[in-house]
Parts: structure tokens; sequence; C-alpha cells
């Protein structure tokens, strides 16, 4: 039998596993394998529970980066990090060879072999489009630029995706509806449990990518391939 393959994904917030855990496990559990096994830790030490800012970015990004490390010091073949504005995970990718993969990229990267132009569906302080989210920088970043239709919030605090609140599907619904009609998006790229990624892609007959699991798949077939980030690009800090 030859070796698992051993992820180990951070969920980047203190008390993750409380409020995430079941919703995590529940999306990793339609994608197991049984030569993948997956780790899921948090930040005991983030002096936050949610991420709502970018400071709330900032302040878990150095956290996050120091999770990763001991992820790959304990002989895991990837690091999955949490969140899509990817706190800390530039940094972690100078440390080390192995492969390690932010949400963001992982879903822009799927989004992109299956179709055109993708929006991302967000939770936030507003209805509607949100084109000073951070998620925008990100999108340049790994050149993607040419195929963002749009991002878009709704009225949520991140706890209510953990929480699954009965009207978010719905929210969600009409905003991913808007990012097709109105913004020309072919495909949506957003959080929340496995039924709420169902229940969106059945309702809008459009492909929808969740940022969970586009990761870990993504970390699992770099794994497979032995690829990983080129220290002559990355480099490492010393």
């Amino acid at each position: 039998m030859e070796k698992p393959i051993r992820i180990y994904k951070i969920l980047p917030v203190a008390e993750g596993l409380k409020n995430w855990g079941k919703v995590h496990e529940e999306l990793l559990a339609s994608i197991e394998q049984p030569d993948v096994e997956i780790t899921q830790v948090d930040l005991p030490d983030a002096p936050i529970i949610e991420i709502k800012s970018q400071y709330h970015t900032e302040l878990v990004a150095n956290l996050q980066t120091l999770e990763a490390v001991k992820g790959a010091e304990a002989g895991y073949d990837g690091v999955v990090t949490g969140y899509l504005d990817e706190p800390g995970v530039a940094a972690a990718k100078e440390l080390f060879t192995i492969p390690i993969v932010g949400q963001a990229e992982a879903s822009m990267h799927y989004a992109s072999i299956v179709e055109t132009r993708f929006s991302f569906i967000k939770g936030g302080e507003h209805t509607g489009l949100g084109w000073g989210d951070l998620i925008v920088d990100l999108v340049h970043k790994y050149g993607f630029g040419s195929k963002l239709a749009s991002v878009r919030h709704v009225v949520a605090r991140p706890l209510q995706f953990a929480a699954q609140k009965d009207a978010l599907p719905n929210a969600m619904l009409e905003q991913a509806r808007r990012a097709i009609e109105d913004d020309g998006a072919d495909i949506i790229i957003g959080y929340g449990g496995l039924d709420i990624i169902n229940y969106l892609q059945d309702q809008l007959g459009y492909p929808v990518i969740s940022p969970i699991l586009a990761s870990v798949m993504t970390i699992e077939s770099l794994v497979k391939l032995n690829l990983s980030q080129s220290k002559h690009v990355t480099l490492n800090p010393g």
C-alpha cells in the first residue's frame, strides 16, 4: 500500500474548528479519498473568531504563516490555507518547497478551466457590487483580471456562513443571478456548506465552486504530480 497523502488544513481564526469544523467536514466528506489524510487545525492564539476586514486579515496573516510552518515541519505533504483573501499565504510559500495553496488562487484556476468569466459571492456590510474588495488585488496578482466579471456581497458575517443561516442561500442566489445576468459571469465562486453550494448550482444551472474544496483538490493534485512552488521564483528568505 502506498503512503497516503497528508494534508494540513488551516482555519485561520480562533475557535475555527468549533464554528466551522462541521461545515468543512461535510464538504470534505464529498471528496473523501482512501489515500488522502486531512488534518484540520485552527489558530487558538488569534485575537479574532471571524475575519471581516483588511485589518482582521493582517491580524492573522503571520499566525497562519507560522501554522503552515508547523505543518511543513511535521512532515505533511501540503498545506491548505484558509480564507479567500489569503492572509500569510505568500510568506508561507517563501519558506518551504512543499505545495502551499490559497483558496482564491485554487478557485480561480478551477473557474478558468471550466468557464471564461467568474464572480465571487462574499459576505459584507452591504448587498451588491464590491469592487473595493481585497480579492480584486489577488485576481490581478494571479493574472485573472480579464476573467473577473464581478465581486458581489450579501449582508452576512462570516459566522453566519458557518451557521448556514436560513436566509443566506436565497440572498446568495439573488446576487449570483445578478452576477450572471448583469455582470456576464458564467461560473460562481462562493462560500457555504455543501447544501448551499448544491442549492445554488441546482437553481442557477451554472457551475458553483467552493473555495474550500477547490484548495484541497488542488493540493492533492500538486502532491500527486510532484509539483510545488519554485525556489527560483519564491525565494527562501533565509
